[in-house]
């Protein structure tokens, strides 16, 4: 499993040709982002029905939202935009958001 990746239909590229890899810069390169784990919640509707658990889960499940902020932030910031710290912040509120259905982990919005 690679950086973090679950194995549930993650995709993954390697590339061992040297003419591709030959343009990436040493200093183009980071290490992975280090994640906390995420927790499950104790939180859950009020009652057993079905429409208040599909409620419940759109009113948490803000990965869209989440990842546009991202997108819009890293091109307010040019090139450089994805290593800004704010934009950093975002990107760990995305891998929470990603994975809400399965762990339970929200962002507050």
């Amino acid at each position: 499993m690679m950086s973090g990746g679950d194995l549930d239909g993650d995709v993954y590229f390697v590339a061992w040709d040297k003419e591709l890899i030959s343009h990436i810069k040493p200093e183009q390169i980071h290490e992975p982002a280090d994640y906390s784990k995420n927790e499950l919640i104790k939180e859950k509707p009020d009652s057993d029905d079905l429409a208040d658990y599909f409620v419940f889960y759109l009113q948490r499940d803000v990965l869209g939202t989440v990842s546009n902020l991202w997108l819009t932030l890293c091109d307010h910031y040019g090139e450089k935009g994805p290593e800004k710290e704010d934009c950093i912040a975002l990107s760990h509120m995305c891998s929470v958001a990603v994975d809400f259905a399965k762990h339970g982990e929200c962002v507050s919005r």
